[in-house]
Order: C-alpha cells, then structure tokens, then sequence
C-alpha cells in the first residue's frame, strides 16, 4: 500500500520537495584529501536522487582549513577551490528531480584525524578520541570564535554559489556548537559559558552570519540534538527555548535528532534500541514553532515514517543509513512495494565498524554497492544454467535472487524454514529489524517464483543435472562439553522462538557471553514471566569479533533488561533444577535454573559437501558462514559477489 502522507509536495521556506521524504546525511569518506568531491561521491549522492528522495542531504562538510575537519574523506566548503565540484555534485542531483542540501559542520572535540588544532568549547575531552590519537582539545579564543562564525557565513555563501537548494547548519551530535550549548562539554566563564543565553550565544551568531551572506529566500536549516542524554547536559526544555530562538533569527526547518558521539547508542542506534527514540523530543519542539520540523533517528520503515506525518508528529521525515541500505527506499515506499525495500537492520557494522571507524569509506551489510554505486551491475550471465543453492539462510537466499536476475534457473533446498538463523528474530521487538530483513530475503525469492525443495541436500541431489552449485548451508552449533543430565531442559538458540511459550515464566540461564549469548538473553528477557542468568567463563562478554558497538554497549542493555550476568565461570553441567559452574580455581557453584540455552557460538562446518560436490565435477562454491562462521554483514557480501561470477 503506498502512504499518501509520503507522496504529498512539502515547502521549507521558499524550497517545494516533490515528497516528504529526506536523506539524511551520512559520513561516506568518499572525497579526496583536500575536500574535493570525486566521481564516487557524485555517484552516490546521484543514485539518492535517482532512488525518489525529496531532499538530499549531503554529509557534514567542514568550514574552516584550521580545526573543523573530522575525519577523512570528508567534503569541504572551507575555500573557493572547493566550490566547483560542489556544483558538480549538486547539479547531477537536481538532474534527478531531487532537491539537494549542504550540510555544514566544525567538528569540534570529534576529531578523528589524529591531528592537532583540536578546538571546542572548552578542554572537556572525549576519552575515546583522546586514548586513540593523545590529542586533547583547546578551548576557541574569543577571536577564534569570531573567526569560526565567519568561516560558516563564507561556507554557506559558497553552497548558495554551488547552486544547492537549501544549507544546514550543523549543532547536534557532540559537533563543536553542540561543546558550546551542552553544558556537560562548556566550562567557559565568558559570554560563552554558563547561562543557557551565553552557551547559545555561537549558534545564533552563526545563524547570523549565515544569513547575511545568502538571499533571505535560500532555505536554512539547523541540525540539532533533542538533548545529548548526557544528565548534565542539554534539557528538552533549553531545546524548545532555542528552536523559537531559532525560528526568530531566520530558521527555516528544524531537522531534529538526538545524542552525540559519547553516547552513540542515542546518536546511531543500534538493532537493540528502540525505533524512532527522539520522538518525544521532537515532538515537543514541533508545538514551539511555526516552522516545519524534520523527523530523524532510525524510523527505517515506510510504516513508521508514515505514522509520523500521518498523526503530524512531524512534517518531513528524515532517514540516513536506511537509505544506504536501499537507496530506492523512497520509490518503493510511495509506490506500495514496502517487502522489496531493503531493510536496514542497524547494526552498524558495514557504515560504522568495518567502514568509517576502519578508515575505509562507508559500507552497508545489506548493500554491498554502497559509495561503489554502477561499479558492481548485476546482469544477464552469457549462459543460462541450472543453479542449486544448498540452504535457505541470508546467504543462500539472497545468493538465489541474484543467480535468478543473472538468468539462471535456480533451486534452493531447505529441509526448515526459510530464514536460516534470521528466524530466531521472530517475535522478538529487540530483533525486529533481523526479523525485518527475513521477511525481505524471503520474498524476494518467493515473488520470484525460484523453486524450493524442502529438504537437505546432499552430494547426489546437488549433482543431478545441476550446472553449478553454491553452499550455504551456515555453521554448526558450538557443541557443550558438559554433562546434561537426563531430564533437564537444555536447548539451542535456534529452538527459543518455536518454544518461546514454554520458556515463559521459566528462570533460564544462557550459558555463552558472545554475541549469541547475549543477543538470546535479550531475546529471552522479553518473555513474560521470564527471569535470565547469562554465564561466561572468561572475564568479560563479548571477546570475540563483534561490532565494537554491540561490544560496548550490549552489556548495558542487558542489566537494564534484568540479565543476571555471571563472568568467570565456566558451565560444566546441566541439570533439571540448575547450571553447574565452575571457576579456574576450580570451585564450583549451581545457578538455579528450570531451562538452559547453550548459546556457544558457531564453528566451521567442514568442506566434507563441497569436496563431494566438486570431486563430481560439478563447479561449486561457498557463501556465507559455510566459509566461515562470520556475520550478516559475511553472509550477504560474499553471496552478492559470488553469484555475480556464476
């Protein structure tokens, strides 16, 4: 079903969008050293527009040649060389039908260049930045500050000159005007500090300055944090103070969102936060003004960002790594076709963990096109073959859609349900974006009638007038080495959904502290009724390769869910009223217990089929976690690529 609230034109000052929908703006690392665009960037930002975006956002672009660059391959408008290839990239976006924005930014005391100026409102530092480059900021002089505040005027003026549609102002997310308005990074004694007044003092001059380089009727938006989430920091109601503020000096849009970089669960959040968290916030700042506001932070369906303008929370609606996941997010929202869209499953892996924070550009683990957009075309094989795809999970699913749109005739075998291991987020509201993402893999091989044979493959059957095989038959359950008594309930993540009734109301301890460990605690501590002891014999979670931010923040999210959590402790037995544990010294203790879930991770599986397969002479490759227990993010990427050569 297409959402009319999406479709319907929308005005930002004198600016109309052809829809309600608006691309947030994400770092890609796509530009060349000196803040020049490349073809890859122009790529990209043309695919958005291509993709049905209103508004196209361009990623946080630095200002100044001094201290306001933020990582690398960043764009800049901090000169005037800068500005021919910001008209490049802006007029192939318009080329699409797409209006297009600039968002401007000084990065204040995120600096992830390693490099010195740093300059922020004070010396508050940010332990992350300063334990990996020993770089702590300076405070800005009061002549800095002016120079600052001219440096966004001259930029802005450039974007007008570059012929953009609208210029954003960057004062969210930890950036250097959020240092000065939060007072948990601005210590300053000066007319910068302190009261709500002085501490707001930049953006508004900033504004200013802005305005008095660009026509009146050039749309200007500013991106700002609901709140830091900081308890010393910014309160909802100095937001609502600023936003009329604001709306005074000439604002035409606020584009809200919330949290900053220390605490990036609220910045980006991840797969087991909560959908659109800044709700609250922006709704609140939306009954403060008269200009429109822009609805931001992990709205991912089509069905929520609806509801937003539906119920007129908001009035645009804004989506960043959802759109690196699909960027015809927008062309199949409006036009119904919401199971083709690609979910984002926010798990930061690709754009984050294994992209910007690896100093490579951005990556998505359901997009492997992204920031290499036409460079990776799936087309017609030169030869129709038939194609057996031995399993049903992410990879194999999604290996089976591409074979298919090569021009093959495919067949999967599954002897479960598709899903592999995706199927373990049914049900679950912590994992709906696995669940999401499912669904996605699912249909897209159901609309296109690819054949299903509900059983395990063996050597013969994938040898039997196949052309070519792929495996993906995933890795096997870690095996527990431990005594499971007769009687005693011990299951296998995988069994949790199908027998989530049962566990109910139960006391289950999970033994396993890695990702599958703690993701089924989660899972199990939804249940009603239902109490949770994760046990784990090293002495922290979540020691093997996870995405630092699950690694650093699952912990949390697991205490405030009511997640006992034993570390040091091996589990050496099962019984029916409790989990044996010991610990190196060799005493041993019984967790009480009426269910135990051994969540030990997976192992490789063994080339035993893929031998036999190729042993026949069949050509056969492996995807997914059949090469290597790995993650979604493995499972997608290497079935994209692989069915690209077949």
């Amino acid at each position: 079903m297409a959402l009319i609230s999406l479709s319907r034109p929308g005005s930002i000052g004198s600016l109309t969008l052809r829809n309600r929908v608006v691309k947030s703006p994400n770092t890609t690392g796509t530009c060349n050293p000196d803040g020049t665009v490349t073809q890859r960037t122009v790529d990209h930002y043309r695919r958005l527009g291509e993709g049905g975006t209103g508004l196209v956002m361009v990623e946080y672009t630095y200002v100044d040649d001094d201290a306001s660059k933020s990582v690398h391959g960043q764009p800049g408008a901090a000169n005037q060389n800068h500005v021919a290839g910001l008209g490049w990239l802006a007029d192939e976006v318009r080329s699409t039908g797409a209006a297009i924005g600039l968002q401007l930014v000084h990065c204040g005391r995120q600096k992830f260049l390693g490099t010195r100026p740093m300059k922020s409102a004070s010396g508050s530092s940010w332990d992350v930045v300063e334990a990996s480059f020993g770089v702590r900021p300076e405070p800005l002089t009061l002549e800095e500050i002016a120079g600052v505040v001219r440096s966004f005027g001259e930029a802005a003026q450039r974007a007008y000159q570059a012929r953009f549609d609208l210029v954003e102002i960057h004062a969210g997310h930890g950036y250097m005007i959020t240092n000065f308005l939060s007072p948990h990074t601005n210590d300053r004694t000066d007319a910068y500090g302190g009261s709500f007044e002085n501490r707001s003092r930049i953006l508004l001059e900033i504004v200013d300055a802005v305005r008095a380089r660009v026509p009146r009727d050039f749309p200007l938006s500013v991106r700002m944090s609901v709140t830091d989430y900081e308890p010393d920091g910014i309160t909802i109601e100095e937001s609502v103070h600023l936003a009329r503020l604001l709306e005074e000096h000439g604002v035409d849009v606020i584009h809200a969102s919330g949290g900053h970089h220390a605490r990036m669960e609220w910045e980006v959040s991840s797969w087991f936060m909560p959908r659109q968290p800044h709700r609250w916030g922006w709704e609140k700042l939306k009954a403060a003004v008269s200009i429109p506001v822009i609805a931001s932070g992990s709205l991912v369906s089509p069905e929520i960002a609806g509801e937003i303008l539906d119920s007129g929370s908001a009035d645009f609606v804004s989506l960043g790594r959802a759109m690196l996941a699909d960027p015809d997010w927008a062309n199949k929202a409006l036009s119904g076709r919401h199971l083709e869209i690609v979910p984002c499953i926010r798990c930061n892996d690709g754009c984050l963990d294994r992209g910007i924070d690896a100093k490579r550009s951005v990556g998505c683990t359901v997009n492997a096109e992204v920031a290499e957009e036409g460079r990776f075309p799936v087309v017609r094989a030169p030869e129709a073959k038939r194609v057996a795809v031995a399993g049903g999970g992410p990879a194999g699913l999604r290996a089976a859609a591409v074979l298919h749109d090569r021009g093959h005739n495919v067949t999967v075998f599954e002897p479960g349900e598709l899903g592999g291991a995706l199927n373990h987020a049914v049900g679950s509201t912590v994992k709906q974006d696995l669940a999401a993402l499912r669904v996605h893999l699912v249909h897209e091989v159901t609309r296109r009638g690819i054949e299903v044979r509900a059983e395990a493959a063996d050597a013969i059957a994938l040898t039997g007038g196949f052309d070519e095989v792929v495996i993906a038959t995933g890795a096997p359950q870690r095996v527990f080495t431990g005594e499971v008594a007769a009687g005693a309930l011990a299951l296998l993540p995988g069994d949790v959904t199908a027998r989530r009734g049962e566990l109910s109301g139960r006391h289950v301890v999970v033994v396993g502290g890695g990702f599958q460990g703690c993701e089924t605690a989660l899972r199990l501590a939804e249940l009603p009724g239902t109490s949770v002891t994760l046990v784990e014999r090293s002495e922290r979670l979540l020691r093997g390769d996870e995405v630092k931010y699950d690694a650093l923040l699952l912990p949390g999210r697991l205490a405030q869910a009511g997640v006992e959590t034993h570390t040091g402790w091996e589990a050496v037995g099962v019984a029916a009223d409790g989990v044996r544990v010991r610990a190196a010294n060799g005493s041993e203790k019984v967790l009480a217990a009426d269910a135990a879930v051994l969540a030990l991770g997976r192992e490789p599986g063994g080339t035993g089929l893929l031998d036999a397969v190729r042993a026949a002479g069949v050509p056969v490759s492996a995807v997914g976690s059949a090469v290597r227990p790995g993650r979604v993010y493995d499972a997608l990427h290497t079935a994209f690529f692989t069915a690209r050569r077949v």
